[in-house]
């Protein structure tokens, strides 16, 4: 987005060539118009598409329907200096005709894998001029002289501030993530609870959600649940307390750093909680056997709705860098430095001003008791980040000492090391604020006890993809460890079965909503099925080509064999 200043008059030129003008036939009438309009300054944007490279794809409305974008566009001034990401209000349809502005290039993508529902577009621009006041203002402006001002001294500080505002897109897609999960548990454990297959005896049947297994691959997921719906919600009241700040016009430091916290949350938080749901959605489908392969199920539909959630504002491998870059600065601000620490103000990284005691520590729980307690996986997240920081930090300089550049030491780090960290970062939050409202005394005592069981599972269950690492690091010692957390899983979901149907209850929507045979409330999974079956469209009609099929069949013994 180039800034430019033009004189009215040329102004005027440019709309001539593009629209019928009556061009002025009196000389002398012309030059004294050009004199007087050469005294009044235009300014102006241009937004332009360099190449199709350049094109913004997946815009949510854009392909039929929006008619004005908020454009996020590099700003240039007249110096030829890039002042980085700014937005712009930009017209790219004509309001009464839905037809593309003059210099826009705008249409629709196409059919996708799911999501149809969403009216996804494309843009490219070329030369499209807009006004000054369409530039939003809060992080940096252009005054009517050309000049550009911001209220941050520190460019950083105004990144942050603009990282936070661009983090509403994630902090949504963590909340979409969790109703997908939700949906998806609430058919599974519903019809497992109603499914009956084999037993003790030939005589009794017992529904599969009594056996070990279908327990140990659906309970954890029923954690996961709750403990990322309360952490998306926090997360979310936190991205408005930052709006809020945005339109009150907080300028402070504080108010930088909360908008670079959320913008790490948020880039970790959304491949949690796709992923999350894209492993639960898969494991819902198989633990529901052939029926939850029917269409009619939703279990596919909520599986291609959700895929999404892995890929648009940014594809979930890539985004993570964005988290352990934020980690980094942490360790090379204060670890390294010298100098002291400073709490973070949404209380992530609050942990890290004890990180050389949090290293020195290791697994010290003995028996199974004492394991199912959230404090344990807590205790052994806090371990496990300041682990893979440390790690993390010493392979880049590592790869630097090496001879490598900035970009190819980042670059060489991320398997095994950053990608790590970020997960164990988010994982290690999501948990944290479980843990404190669980633990809460507002939280009534008759439900403390089952959110403390899903707060224990949703930890150790997580805490359990990450074993090798505990191990490699030496927090974890003997095959002792291992076990512990093993039979705590088990146990914990033994525990939470009879329960499960209730939990499920409390947040699954209305049945007309999950549109589910199988997933309804009344538990009555077959009678509902078979309903759903007989009232397809052409269930019990023969096919419409069954005359083609039929005509000009043999009669029965008359084909004999040729050998």
């Amino acid at each position: 987005c180039l800034f430019d200043k033009h004189s009215f008059h040329d102004k005027r030129k440019r709309r001539k060539e593009r629209t019928d003008f009556v061009k002025c036939n009196k000389e002398d009438e012309l030059s004294l118009f050009k004199t007087k309009l050469d005294l009044h300054v235009h300014y102006e944007f241009i937004i332009n598409s360099p190449d199709h490279e350049a094109a913004k794809i997946w815009i949510g409305n854009l392909g039929k329907t929006a008619t004005h974008a908020l454009v996020y566009a590099q700003l240039y001034t007249p110096d030829g200096v890039c002042h980085g990401l700014h937005p712009f209000i930009v017209q790219v349809k004509d309001p009464k005709t839905l037809l593309a502005m003059p210099g826009v290039m705008v249409g629709d993508i196409g059919k996708k894998l799911g999501q149809n529902g969403l009216d996804n577009g494309f843009v490219l621009f070329c030369d499209v001029r807009i006004p000054r006041e369409n530039l939003l203002n809060s992080t940096g402006d252009i005054t009517p002289e050309g000049l550009y001002v911001t209220p941050y001294k520190d460019p950083n500080k105004r990144f942050g501030a603009s990282l936070g505002a661009l983090s509403g897109g994630r902090v949504g897609i963590t909340r979409m993530s969790v109703i997908n999960l939700k949906l998806a548990i609430s058919i599974a454990i519903r019809y497992s609870a109603a499914r009956k297959q084999f037993g003790p005896s030939e005589e009794e049947e017992i529904p599969v959600l009594e056996y070990q297994l279908q327990q140990w691959r659906l309970i954890p997921y029923l954690a996961a649940i709750f403990a990322l719906d309360y952490f998306s919600k926090s997360l979310f009241i936190n991205f408005l307390e930052f709006q809020i700040g945005l339109m009150m016009k907080d300028n402070s430091d504080r108010q930088a750093e909360i908008g670079r916290e959320i913008h790490a949350l948020s880039c970790a938080s959304k491949p949690l909680s796709s992923w999350t749901a894209q492993q639960a959605v898969q494991e819902c489908r198989e633990a529901c056997g052939g029926h939850g392969y029917l269409t009619m199920n939703r279990i596919g539909d909520i599986r291609n709705d959700n895929d999404p959630n892995c890929t648009y504002e940014g594809d979930n491998n890539v985004i993570l860098q964005q988290t352990s870059n934020y980690l980094l600065t942490w360790i090379m601000l204060y670890l390294f430095s010298g100098k002291s620490t400073n709490e973070s103000p949404l209380g992530s990284l609050n942990f890290l001003g004890d990180f050389h005691t949090i290293l020195s520590k290791v697994f010290e729980v003995t028996v199974e008791d004492e394991c199912l307690d959230s404090s344990v996986p807590l205790l052994a997240y806090k371990w496990l980040v300041c682990y893979l920081l440390q790690e993390s930090y010493l392979k880049i300089q590592q790869e630097k000492q090496m001879g490598k550049s900035d970009f190819e030491a980042k670059n060489n780090s991320q398997v095994y090391y950053c990608h790590t960290l970020a997960i164990a970062y988010i994982e290690l939050t999501a948990l944290q604020r479980f843990h404190d409202f669980t633990h809460d005394s507002s939280v009534p005592h008759g439900l403390q006890t089952v959110l403390k069981k899903l707060c224990a599972l949703y930890g150790l269950w997580s805490l359990s993809k990450h074993i090798a690492v505990l191990y490699q690091g030496g927090y974890f010692c003997g095959k002792k460890c291992t076990e512990l957390i093993q039979s705590s899983i088990l146990t914990l979901c033994s525990q939470l079965k009879n329960d499960a149907v209730s939990l499920v209850d409390t947040i699954a929507p209305s049945d007309f909503i999950l549109n589910s045979p199988i997933g309804k409330g009344d538990g009555e999974i077959y009678k509902n099925l078979w309903s759903a079956i007989l009232q397809g469209k052409g269930a019990l009609e023969r096919p419409s080509w069954w005359m083609t099929f039929s005509s000009d069949k043999p009669l029965v013994g008359s084909l004999r064999g040729k050998l």
